[in-house]
């Protein structure tokens, strides 16, 4: 043996979502710098970076990720301080300033030599995998995500039309399935209320295609009978089939692969993640994914062990300081109910407070550090390590995250515990160390 590559061996410590707004490096309290600490120790420190670097890169998107995230670029520099070397950029924030954002944050990650996926010039670009080299191996990243306001997404170049910037996207299709006689009353309403007119005389002029075979779109939403009526969806088949022909090229190009993917659909509970989520995840592995990070709604999701491979469907929330931002745009204003003129942003944040009730969900503020090694090339052992991020703390401090303890800890445990046995999955609580084992087969 000539290379350290050729022994299979990695270590990665994975996060989920970092929405950062002020330094790290200045704190010092123990149970923070534990997290610092286990980052560094390893070959990989993943994280899906939820930001536009460059404070004000360009106007505000109209539409965004549910806040416009744009921050100065030298906060990545705490990131790095931490210990991430690699970092997811596809997600529901990278449009929040247009592509004039899009291309400061990619400018800003390039300029520090940061590696990263999701985010490119255009739709090649942003599905292209991102390359870390490490003294285990080369390590690949592709960055994916199924959740996008209008206008974030990369266009396609052409030889005549340059692509636009943007991320790497999932798309999916919802179809809700009725029984027939609620089908037959859903139609009755449609044609009651014009619906069915308007959409006819759309597909008539050629804006609109006609519903496939057993098929009935009503206000954009696609039914069907049938026997066992719930809401059903799959990936778009067109977008998995190009990630997934990128997942093939990196596993050639690379030691390691593994797949960063931002979703905020879910299925019977926010918890649950939608059902084309899990085919899409599987669907990674199957094409050669050593690992899939998951994050996007904001609370932990369970862990499933496919082929051998992890699949953690959400790691919640790593950083999320989004309410110590110091402008945003009217619309957030409006939208909350204040006044641009006379209130301040804290007034702002306190607004979304009362109307989201998610922010007030201890679940939203809890979080885990997922512990990965690998040897000869497969996953030797998956350890939780639970975070929590001041739940019950003021504004300055909430947010940032610390190893959780003793009760807290076990209830972070308990509860990842028991979303990962609807997959078969065995999760050891270690008490005595506060942490989580996963059981790999």
């Amino acid at each position: 043996m000539i290379y350290e590559a050729e022994e299979g061996r990695l270590c990665v410590s994975a996060t989920g979502d970092s929405l950062l707004m002020r330094r790290l490096e200045p704190y010092a309290e123990p149970e923070f710098l534990a997290i610092r600490d286990l980052l560094r120790d390893g070959d990989v420190a993943f994280t899906n970076l939820e930001l536009v670097l460059g404070e004000m890169p360009d106007y505000p998107a109209e539409h965004c990720g549910g806040n416009w995230l744009g921050v100065e670029p030298g906060l990545v520099d705490d990131l790095t301080w931490m210990g991430f070397n690699l970092f997811g950029a596809a997600n529901n924030h990278a449009g929040d300033f247009g592509t004039g954002g899009a291309l400061s944050t990619m400018a800003e990650l390039r300029e520090r030599r940061l590696r990263f996926a999701g985010l490119g010039e255009n739709l090649e670009r942003a599905r292209q995998p991102g390359y870390l080299e490490t003294g285990a191996g080369r390590v690949s990243l592709i960055a994916v995500t199924s959740t996008w306001p209008p206008g974030s997404a990369a266009g396609e170049q052409r030889r005549d039309m340059i692509g636009r910037p943007g991320v790497s996207v999932l798309g999916h299709k919802v179809t809700y399935a009725l029984s027939q006689e609620k089908m037959d009353m859903l139609r009755d309403v449609a044609d009651e209320a014009g619906i069915e007119a308007r959409r006819r005389n759309r597909m008539d002029m050629g804006y609109e295609d006609p519903d496939d075979e057993g098929e009935f779109t009503f206000l954009e939403d696609k039914f069907t009978v049938s026997g066992a009526p719930g809401t059903f969806t799959e990936p778009d088949e067109k977008d998995l089939q190009e990630i997934t022909r990128w997942i093939r090229d990196a596993v050639r190009q690379a030691d390691f692969c593994f797949v960063s993917l931002h979703a905020h659909e879910s299925g019977c509970s926010l918890s649950t993640p939608a059902e084309f989520i899990q085919t899409a995840c599987r669907a990674f592995i199957d094409a050669g994914a050593d690992g899939v990070f998951g994050h996007g709604p904001h609370v932990l999701r369970g862990i499933e062990i496919y082929r051998g491979r992890p699949i953690l469907y959400s790691l919640g929330n790593f950083i999320m300081q989004s309410s110590t931002m110091q402008r945003v745009p009217a619309e957030l204003y409006q939208r909350y109910e204040a006044d641009p003129l006379t209130n301040t942003p804290a007034d702002v944040f306190d607004n979304r407070r009362e109307k989201l009730a998610i922010r007030r969900d201890p679940r939203y503020w809890e979080s885990a550090v997922a512990r990965l090694d690998y040897a000869g090339g497969d996953l030797g052992s998956l350890s939780i390590h639970p975070v929590h991020l001041g739940v019950d703390r003021r504004r300055p401090q909430k947010g940032r995250p610390v190893m959780a303890r003793g009760e807290r800890a076990m209830k972070i445990l308990a509860d990842l515990k028991e979303l990962s046995r609807p997959y078969g999955t065995v999760l050891e609580i270690d008490a005595s160390s506060g942490t989580g084992h996963v059981e790999v087969r």
